[in-house]
């Protein structure tokens, strides 16, 4: 894995409580490899209209269920966050990581790390 994404700096967002929330309800559902945050709150240019993108990383032999974004709103059903939720396999988020324009590469370049167990 390549080291652009910040997480190696002090995360700002542990402080967040929704973001906190938001995180703890994907591994619950999940139990990724990892999440990140991408986007303009990740880049700290958001609107107060901005939603939370996130990029959870699977296991590649996770069951076919936690392997989509569906249960990633099921698992936020309630919080009133706007969330888009991406989910991809390890090995797909890994093999696009040479592509520049391919949103594993920007998440990585871009994104934060929230979870990693």
């Amino acid at each position: 894995m390549e080291k652009n994404v910040k997480e190696t700096e002090p995360n700002q967002f542990q402080d967040d409580p929704v973001l906190t929330g938001i995180v703890h309800r994907l591994v619950e559902a999940f139990q990724p490899e990892r999440i990140y945050l991408f986007g303009s709150k990740a880049r700290s240019d958001q609107s107060k209209d901005s939603d939370y993108d996130l990029m959870i990383v699977v296991p590649d032999d996770a069951p076919p269920e936690k392997r989509r974004s569906r249960l990633a709103y099921q698992a936020l059903r309630g919080t009133r966050v706007a969330a888009d939720v991406l989910v991809l396999p390890h090995q797909a988020f890994e093999s696009r990581l040479h592509l520049k324009a391919s949103l594993p590469a920007t998440v990585i370049r871009e994104g934060v790390l929230l979870y990693a167990p």
